[in-house]
């Protein structure tokens, strides 16, 4: 064999061993992360880890990415929020959106149902930049009295951020510092750490204006500051943040949508960019039902879900003063409101007690009855005994 082509061979022989051991190290590389989960697994012995080597496993094997994380997120409240959710909440001035939070807060931290609906017991961080110090702990002091429970613990249970209280609160001047800065920044590492010590909190913002002083009627600050809001969330996956909004001045000349009926209709008209609520997973309002201004109606809009309108009033303390909400029962007035015309026939021809099967496909189409008995129910003039029978209120 002459010399050169003795020293090709070679050269080829170094080819092959050189690719040899590259596959061998690609392969020590692709089983480290793995080894690496064994480890923390047996160190900490705790279920993330478990989760995060059954992923990485499933990943490296090509395992069916639709048969990851397939779970429901929870509710929070029943029927208008779970873990996850970015919500807003308007109505016009003086309508009750700021206590009604309060009312809802109490209820959150103690895991108490609010106005019929079921509620997980969650913290709470509410960042306050318009109501006084003084009659924010008037107000859930009245609350907490009334429903028979201490007033929550701050900052355990109740995280609380108040724009127009003494300086000296460790929440107040936390808040103070971060809005008289520019940009978003310092607004977001506010709610950022105190996420941090309670991760599956609800996260009050009201309202949201005032706190990241935007003009709400630009698309192009709008859209950027939810976007941060969004990143927000993606590292506190269990949290929710709701954020308030008022109505824009109504204009006489056109007929006012009924929230109640019409809630989509009624939306448009909060005051800014419609992507302030388009962009949003759950859209609430809060407003008076035509004909009926000692209640309140909150309804709206849940993507994917269906969502059941909630008929709630004031309630009073023995000094006349404003404790919470409860749940208030739709008269025929308002049920009237509520359902469509080819509803009400189906409600009228319903007996005055009766249970489902009995019913279904017999008196009322089935899936028309299930509509009907969930909008009845959340409206409060229809209830379910522990038979399973139901019975008409009104």
């Amino acid at each position: 064999m002459t010399l050169p082509k003795f020293s090709a061979l070679l050269q080829r022989q170094a080819n092959i061993l050189a690719r040899v051991s590259s596959l061998k190290i690609r392969q020590s590389n692709t089983d480290k992360p793995a080894m690496e989960q064994q480890a923390r697994i047996k160190n900490r012995g705790d279920t993330a880890a478990v989760e995060e080597a059954a992923v990485a496993t499933e990943e490296r094997s090509g395992s069916a990415f639709f048969d990851r994380y397939c779970e429901e997120r929870p509710e929070i409240v029943e029927g208008l929020l779970r873990e996850g959710d970015l919500a807003a909440f308007a109505g016009s001035f003086g309508m009750g959106k700021t206590p009604v939070l309060a009312d809802l807060a109490l209820h959150l931290v103690n895991g108490l149902n609010w106005c019929g609906r079921r509620v997980a017991q969650r913290p709470v961080i509410l960042i306050d930049c318009e109501t006084p110090g003084s009659d924010f702990r008037k107000t859930i002091k009245a609350i907490a009295s009334r429903l028979g429970v201490s007033t929550p613990v701050v900052p355990d249970e109740l995280d609380v951020y108040l724009e127009r209280d003494d300086s000296r609160e460790k929440g107040t001047a936390a808040l103070l510092s971060a809005v008289s800065k520019l940009g978003h920044s310092s607004k977001l590492n506010l709610i950022a750490a105190a996420l941090r010590s309670k991760p599956n909190a609800v996260v009050f913002i009201d309202p949201l204006e005032m706190l990241f002083r935007l003009d709400t009627c630009k698309k192009d600050q709008v859209m950027p500051l939810y976007r941060e809001l969004r990143n927000l969330q993606s590292q506190f996956s269990h949290a929710v943040i709701l954020n308030t909004f008022n109505l824009r001045k109504r204009d006489t000349k056109v007929k006012k949508a009924e929230l109640l009926s019409g809630p989509r209709e009624w939306l448009q008209e909060v005051c800014g960019s419609l992507d302030l609520l388009n962009r949003c997973d759950v859209r609430l309002g809060i407003d008076t039902p035509l004909g009926n201004d000692d209640v309140r109606v909150i309804n709206g809009i849940v993507r994917g879900r269906e969502m059941q309108a909630l008929l709630i009033r004031p309630a009073k303390n023995a000094s006349d003063e404003l404790a919470g909400f409860e749940q208030a029962r739709a008269d025929e007035v308002l049920l009237k409101q509520a359902l469509t015309l080819k509803q009400r026939d189906h409600w009228d021809s319903l007996p005055r007690e009766f249970r489902f099967e009995s019913v279904a496909d017999t008196c009322v189409p089935r899936a028309s009855l299930s509509r009907i008995i969930n909008t009845v129910l959340s409206l409060g003039a229809l209830v379910r005994g522990d038979d399973g029978t139901f019975k008409k209120l009104v």
